[in-house]
């Protein structure tokens, strides 16, 4: 701002130039523009410091609004794993969107009260990051996104079903919908994406033995995959009477439900041969069974949850 400032005495003194002045006003403006690539940023939120990282790409224009993908990672991890694991980075630089990778306080988050984890308000904290994000960068309201893996994904299901209006849709990967919708939810599209072969969060459900290290309660366990997307089919008014197989491959099916109110259609990504970890990249810190290794067969994870959540967008009341 400085230089721009004596830039501008310079030319109002030695010459009224339009085309001197266009060019400071230009530059001004390029000054103002947020940073590109990874960055961190905090905000105090119910007395604790949250933090978050946000990934502007190279070839983002800011001339026009970007979608967001809130992007969360599982219990014991952190917004830098998270960053590493998924892969939304290279989403971001091939489409031009914002990513945000939010930290949860004690690593973990609060994805259902009285269940798990923790006794934090991060719904709270996670729509205040959003709304602070919206009002500094061109995002487009109509085209954000939550995704997430294990304790994330739950806490992606909680945020969506509890905030219906802020979200376009939500694909995430390696939990269930543990907590209650709002009143007033609204259906919203919704896909998860689980291994067959999960040791940590089991796929089918009344698996008891090893449920997590044991840090969820019978109700969780009983879940599993299936009827977390029957839930979900329900929750969305679905009228199916049976799923659609849309994919049908050697290493995985996806299951939809398509004839739903808003058209918020239902998706499950069944993944034959992967743990609790879908994603192509290795966990950093394979501290755990099935937190490890990626996907063995290669599927291209992170692409499906992004094609999916690129159908969607919703109309924004009130967009400013």
């Amino acid at each position: 701002m400085k230089n721009i400032t004596i830039a501008l005495v310079a030319c109002l003194v030695f010459t009224i130039n339009s085309g001197c002045l266009e060019q400071i006003f230009a530059d001004e403006e390029v000054e103002k523009r947020p940073q590109k690539g990874l960055s961190k940023h905090c905000i105090n939120y119910d007395e604790k410091e949250r933090c978050w990282l946000i990934l502007i790409p190279e070839n983002i224009d800011f001339t026009k609004k970007n979608p967001l993908i809130v992007d969360m990672h599982g219990i014991g991890g952190s917004m830098y794993l998270q960053h590493n694991l998924t892969r939304f980075a290279n989403i971001s630089e091939e489409y031009g969107v914002y990513v945000v990778y939010p930290q949860g306080f004690n690593n973990e988050w609060n994805m259902a009260d009285d269940l798990c984890c923790g006794d934090d308000d991060d719904f709270g904290f996670i729509l205040e990051m959003i709304e602070t994000i919206v009002q500094k960068y061109t995002v487009d309201e109509s085209r954000i996104y939550s995704t997430g893996w294990s304790n994330g994904c739950g806490m992606t299901q909680r945020l969506v079903a509890q905030a219906s209006e802020i979200f376009a849709a939500a694909a995430c990967s390696s939990m269930y919908f543990l907590d209650e919708p709002s009143p007033d939810y609204s259906p919203i599209p919704f896909m998860e994406i689980h291994g067959l072969v999960d040791e940590l969060v089991h796929y089918p459900s009344l698996s008891l033995v090893g449920f997590y290290y044991g840090v969820y309660d019978v109700e969780a366990a009983l879940v599993g995959a299936v009827q977390n997307f029957e839930n979900w089919a329900e929750l969305n008014g679905c009228q199916d009477i049976l799923p659609d197989i849309i994919a049908l491959e050697e290493d995985y099916d996806i299951r939809a439900y398509s004839d739903c109110e808003n058209g918020a259609e239902v998706r499950l990504m069944t993944q034959f041969y992967a743990s609790h970890n879908p994603y192509l990249n290795d966990y950093p810190a394979s501290d755990g069974v099935g937190r490890g290794k990626g996907n063995p067969t290669g599927i291209q994870t992170t692409e499906v949850l992004w094609e999916f959540l690129n159908q969607h967008s919703k109309v924004v009341v009130n967009q400013s």
